[in-house]
């Protein structure tokens, strides 16, 4: 993720935890003086990453999920995916905080 990259690694860290909480780019582009162009390339890069991670630890079962919300878990299928909110769950009364 950050080879290749001029900016030290608690900037970058900073920015890409920033956009993952929803920080708009214009804003941290501001915030830190960087071009509009790094911070999506930087942006892009963390989502491989996050993408590979996933595919090997989560895809290939080397997690041990004893606690996983019914909201996160999407399961494939041929050329679909099914997310159980989708199928008939709401995330109130599927969490417990609604009405039965």
């Amino acid at each position: 993720m950050f080879a290749g990259l001029r900016k030290p690694t608690e900037v970058i860290v900073t920015v890409v935890t920033l956009l993952a909480y929803g920080c708009p780019v214009q804003a941290i582009v501001h915030a830190f003086g960087l071009d509009e162009r790094t911070v999506a390339s930087w942006r892009d890069r963390a989502g491989k990453q996050c993408e590979q991670v996933h595919q090997a630890l989560v895809e290939q079962g080397k997690l041990d999920l004893v606690h996983v919300q019914a909201d996160e878990i999407r399961v494939k299928g041929r050329q679909m995916i099914l997310d159980p909110l989708v199928a008939g769950g709401d995330r109130e009364s599927d969490a417990g905080h609604g009405p039965s």
